[in-house]
Formats: C-alpha cells, structure tokens, sequence
C-alpha cells in the first residue's frame, strides 16, 4: 500500500506544480492589457515578470535547507499560503507598485514550493522509476503555461486581467487543500525537526562543484525562456498583427515539446553524459530558432514547434541531474542552487530583454539577446563532462570530482 502510495503522491506534486505554473504565468498572457491600462513601459513589464524571482534569489538555498531539516508538510503549507495572498494584492491592487507587491509575495511562496516538490518525488521515487516520475512531474510546467497562455488572454479581454490572475489564486487555494488531505512523508523518512538549533550548510567539499554548474547552465535556459515567453505576446500582437488569443495560443508552442517529450525523455534517461548531451542539444537548437524568429514569415508556426522540441529536451534533464551527483541528505541544498540560479535568471532576463526592446525601439535585438542566452546555457552544460574526466574513477557521481 505504501509503495503504491508514490503515485499519489506525484500526482499531489503535479497539482503543486499546476498550481506554481499558473501563479507564475499569470502575467504574460495578459502583459499588453496591463501595460495599456497602467501606462508602463517594457522595461517596467519585464521587471514585473522578473521580480517575482527576487525572493527565490534570496530565499532558494535557505528554503532548500528548510525543507531538509522541518520536512515537507510545514514549509509547503506556508509556500501555499504565500501564493494565495499574493495573487490577491494583485487582484485587489490597482496601481503597478501593489502588482509588484503581489509579485513578490507570491514569488516567495512559489519558488520556495518549486524546490519541494521534486525533492519530495526524489524521496518516494528510486533508479529509473525516478527518471520516469520526474519526466511526468516536468510536464506540469509546461502544461499549465499552455492552459494559462491559452485561456487567460480570452478571460481577461472579457472581464480584466484582474480575473486572468484571480484563476491563479484559485487554483493555489485548491493545490493546499489536496495536499492537506493526501500529503504523507515517504517511508523511509520521519521527517521530525532536527534537534539543532542552527541550520548549517553542506561544505563546499560535501557537495562539489557540479550542481553549481548544472544550476548556472539553468539558470541561463531560464534567463532565454521566461524572457521570450514574456515578451513574445506582446510581439507577437504589435509586429505580426495577431489577435491576443492567437499571440498566447503560438507562444505556447515552445512549453508543447515538454509536455510531451518530458515522460519520454525521462523514461530514456540514462548515465549523466546522456543528460549532459541532451541539455547541450536542446540548449543550442533553442539558440538558433530564437535567432531565427524575428526573420520568419509563414515558417514561423514550425520554428514555434521546432523551439517547443528543442526546450523539451531540458528540464527533466536538469531535475534528475541532483540525485545523481548529491547524497540524498544534500537534495534539499542542491534543488536550492538550481532555484536560486533559475531566479536569478527569471529576474535578469526579461528586464534586460525588456531595457533592451525599449532602448532599441524593436524587438529584432531583444531576441539576439535571448539566443545569446541559450548558447551560454550549451557553453555552461559542457563544462561537466570535462571536469569529470579530470580525474579517474568518478564515473559514478559528478561531485567526486
């Protein structure tokens, strides 16, 4: 019965991450709606979307070792909590200072909650039923930013875009009173507070300098990404000529390949190098289409597609990557490196992208720029084999080395 259990639980972690996914993309879909009405400029519309990261920049590693140490229920709950007030200061708020508040707010909760959740499957989740689980966890993501890119546009033309982000709030409110009722601590942990009074971090030497580089090539995917997905609407509106509805419809093509890839992906998984690999693949294909897309006409719906393939490639990747390089008591510490470099990425990218279309008056050096951010993502991933071949017998762990 309690083995069985694990697929209740990644079903519990996938609602989590549904939940993250659309408190997280609650803004894009609606961007060009908010910028009209509050009068803001793009420079001002990507720190919207990037401040909600600056909480995980502070709080990523701390969170990770919290949950380390007090156990998943507590610290998700509070995650929970933190998003569902968030989102309604943005609801509520009527100016752009209470929707960075909200921003904030939610931010905290949800990046804190994002380094949990696949800590918690790698605890029910061994060998390659993990790489199978995480494939399927890290469909989550993609598939909330398609339901949010592709609804809430048509929401808030209709009734606001105060209604677009209420669903987020909603969908927060529901996520914490399924975990409530199913959550249970996997069999092999007790997950009682430790006794310490201090939460000390793992030494340099404990952990390696491996997760620190898989976390910067993440947080350079993030930096391409979360900027293109942020700014691609409004571009997508204003130099294509499409509706809003179509504008998020298209930009949801580049989560589409994680949907679908994510599961197969992660089935396939193998020894670090095939991560590594794929990483460095997908990174470098998603650099060349991002280039490509302001040139393209009617091939733009398959470089859409063939960005989708590309990014899928990635994420469940990187996710099984700590397991395999840390020990298990280090997950929590590691999960909060990749966190804290994929916030960093979400909060430098779009106000950079966004400083840029504004200083050039077009989008045609905005996306230069997103590119540039995936070719680092492949230049950073390719460190590891190197750095791993330095020294003999570290075939098993990459933080041997």
């Amino acid at each position: 019965m309690t083995k069985s259990y694990r697929w209740n639980i990644l079903a519990l972690t996938y609602l989590s991450m549904l939940a993250f996914a659309f408190v997280f993309q609650c803004v894009p879909p609606i961007l060009s709606l908010i910028i009209e009405d509050l009068h803001i400029s793009h420079t001002q519309a990507g720190l919207l979307m990037g401040i909600f990261a600056v909480p995980g920049i502070l709080l990523s590693i701390p969170g990770g070792l919290f949950f380390d140490r007090y156990g998943t229920r507590k610290i998700t709950i509070a995650c929970f909590l933190l998003m569902i007030v968030g989102t309604a200061i943005m609801v509520f708020g009527r100016s752009f200072l209470f929707l960075l508040c909200g921003r904030v707010l939610s931010g905290t909760g949800a990046l804190i909650l994002a380094i949990g959740m696949p800590r918690f499957i790698s605890q029910w989740f061994y060998g390659k039923e993990l790489g199978m689980a995480m494939g399927i966890f890290n469909t989550a993501m993609p598939m909330g930013t398609i339901i949010s890119f592709s609804t809430f546009g048509i929401l808030a033309k209709k009734l606001g875009w105060q209604a677009a982000i209420s669903v987020s709030g909603i969908a927060s409110l529901i996520a914490l009173v399924v975990f409530l009722a199913f959550h249970k601590s996997a069999p092999s942990l007790t997950e009682k507070p430790i006794r310490e009074k201090r939460i000390q971090l793992p030494s340099f030497k404990e952990t390696g300098i491996s997760i620190w580089v898989v976390a910067i090539a993440w947080m350079w995917f993030n930096a391409s990404t979360i900027s293109f997905i942020t700014f691609a609407p409004d571009y997508f509106q204003s130099n294509k000529g499409f509706s809003i509805e179509f504008a998020g419809f298209l930009t949801s093509f580049i989560m589409w390949g994680s949907l679908i890839l994510s599961p197969i992906v992660g089935c396939f998984l193998g020894k670090i190098d095939s991560k590594i690999r794929l990483i460095a693949i997908g990174g470098l294909g998603l650099t060349i289409l991002v280039f490509f897309i302001p040139y393209a006409t009617r091939s733009l719906v398959f470089l859409m597609v063939l960005t989708g393939i590309s990014v899928g490639l990635i994420p469940v990747s990187v996710f099984s990557l700590p397991s395999d390089i840390l020990k298990p008591k280090n997950l929590g510490f590691g999960f909060g490196v990749i966190s804290a470099c994929l916030s960093l990425g979400m909060l430098v990218g779009p106000y950079f992208v966004g400083l840029i279309r504004d200083w050039a008056g077009s989008y045609q050096t905005s996306f230069m720029v997103m590119a540039g951010f995936a070719l680092c993502s492949t230049v950073t991933i390719l460190i590891l084999p190197i750095k791993r071949s330095s020294k003999r017998g570290s075939a098993k762990h990459v933080v041997t080395i």
